[in-house]
Order: structure tokens, then C-alpha cells, then sequence
């Protein structure tokens, strides 16, 4: 247990994430004295078209990419990947020294690092917010900037960094998907609406959006917002996803100033205990 005043005993959190990247939230909640429900929102599966990694690979040979920016650890571990079954790795990866990296946040970073990476930004806030504010600080306009992700990303990043006047290209090294589980969605909503579940964090708007489109079947949206706003105490985990669920109807009880799970779920334990 986390030695601190504030904890999450008798509560139960539901995590939107996808399965295999949950658990660790969820072993963070426990530690806070919660219980974690994982209800993952996304299913993700490798890209199925690899030319276009296969094309960023080349040019970042070419020396001809600026900055690279790593929005999730799925982003590298995919990009990776995707380079393995192409015989590419090892370039990949020594090209990528001769650009500058960025990652949206630590866990970011540190999977980097991991696969010996350099990092050579982190925005003090670990957003696409951070992320522009902190380039707004170096040059950006005319720069290549290169963004591998999911297909199912929002695009306001790479808008708001072509505003500034960079050559921006996304490159889509794995898809973001509905899951499809009968079970586990009429599970869920049985339990949201006896009031078994006190809180439910949505770590981007996807997971918030794809979480109605489960339901839809189930029950209307409308119904489905107004049991949340009423039995939940509703997290967003940073300033797009608050926007999302603000825009859906959700009334937004926490987010974090840092967006990371860890001080997301410091901040919901002070919510609660400070009532």
C-alpha cells in the first residue's frame, strides 16, 4: 500500500485502456487500496500496410526528417515492429540518432531509452498541448516533422504544427479498433448502473467516444451520459480528452495537472477524501 494520507479504499475505478497496456494502472490502483475494472475502450492490432513506414525509414536515412515526435510507447513498440518484419530495425534505430526525438511524456521517454533511443525533448506538459508549446520554443517552420501513431488519432496536433509552418506527415504504424466483446460490455453496463463502479478514467478521446459506440446496442447515449454524470466520478487525463467528454455531455470531475495514471489517481484519492 502507498503510504499516503489520501487512498482509494473501497472504491472501485474503471480504466479505458486497452487490455494489455491497463495492467499497470491497475496494479496502481491497487496499491492506493482501490479495486481497478478494466473496461478497455480500444482494441489494437499492427498496421497492415507497411510502405509507409517503409518510406519514413528511408527518409530518415536520408537525414531529411527534423523531429520525430512519439506520441504513446504503442507508437515506438509498433514502429519497431513493423521495421523487424521489414529487415529495417537497425537502421531504423541508428537513424533515428541523427534526428531529434520527442516524447509526449516519461513512460514515452523511457521506451525509448529502452531500445537505446536517444530522447531529445519532453514537454513540461505531456500533451499535444505540451508538445506544441514546447516547440514553439525551437524552430519549426519549414522543419520536417514526422508523427508515428494510430489511424484513429485526432488530428489537431498535426494541425496546429503545420500552422506554425512545419512540413507535418503522420505515419499510421498501428490502428486503434471497437472491441468486441458481448459479455464484457452488458457486464459493464449492469454494473455501472447499480452503482458498482465509482469512477471511470478515459485516458484519450478515443477511448471516451468508442466507449459509447460499445454501448450503443446496449443502451442510447443519452441515457448511458446521464447514468455516468449521476453515479460517477468522471476523469479526463488531459485537456483534449476533457474537451471530448465536455462536448459529449459528460460533466469532467478531475483531470490531472500532470497527465500521467499515477498522478491522475493521486488527484481522484484527494477528490474523494477531501469530501
Amino acid at each position: 500500500m502507498v503510504q499516503n494520507a489520501f487512498t482509494l479504499k473501497g472504491r472501485t475505478v474503471a480504466i479505458t485502456r486497452p487490455r494489455d497496456q491497463a495492467e499497470e494502472t491497475g496494479n496502481l490502483i491497487k496499491q492506493y487500496g482501490g479495486k481497478p475494472y478494466f473496461v478497455p475502450a480500444i482494441a489494437i492490432k499492427a498496421a497492415s500496410d507497411l510502405s509507409a513506414v517503409e518510406s519514413f525509414i528511408a527518409e530518415l536515412a536520408k537525414e531529411k526528417i527534423d523531429y520525430v515526435i512519439f506520441m504513446s510507447v504503442n507508437g515506438i513498440r509498433y514502429l519497431l515492429s513493423s521495421a523487424e518484419n521489414l529487415g529495417l530495425k537497425a537502421q531504423l534505430e541508428q537513424s533515428l540518432e541523427k534526428t531529434v526525438t520527442m516524447a509526449v511524456g516519461p513512460k514515452t521517454a523511457q521506451e525509448l531509452r529502452n531500445h537505446n533511443i536517444p530522447v531529445g525533448l519532453v514537454p513540461a506538459k505531456y500533451s499535444s498541448e505540451g508538445i506544441i508549446e514546447c516547440l514553439r520554443q525551437n524552430v519549426v517552420s519549414g522543419k520536417s516533422i514526422y508523427i508515428p501513431r494510430t489511424r484513429g488519432a485526432t488530428p489537431d496536433l498535426a494541425k496546429s504544427l503545420r500552422s506554425m509552418g512545419g512540413k507535418v506527415q503522420e505515419v499510421y504504424v498501428y490502428e486503434s479498433m471497437l472491441p468486441n466483446n458481448k459479455d464484457l460490455k452488458e457486464r459493464f453496463l449492469q454494473d455501472l448502473t447499480d452503482g458498482k463502479i465509482d469512477a471511470i478514467i478515459y485516458g484519450s478521446s478515443l477511448s471516451a467516444k468508442n466507449l459509447f459506440k460499445m454501448l450503443r446496442e446496449l443502451i442510447s447515449k443519452e441515457k448511458l451520459r446521464d447514468i455516468m454524470n449521476s453515479k460517477l466520478t468522471i476523469v479526463a487525463i488531459g485537456p483534449v480528452t476533457a474537451e471530448t467528454l465536455s462536448e459529449m455531455g459528460l460533466r469532467v470531475d478531475i483531470m490531472p495537472d500532470k497527465y500521467t495514471f499515477e498522478e491522475t489517481l493521486i488527484k481522484l484519492a484527494h477528490h474523494w477524501n477531501a469530501k
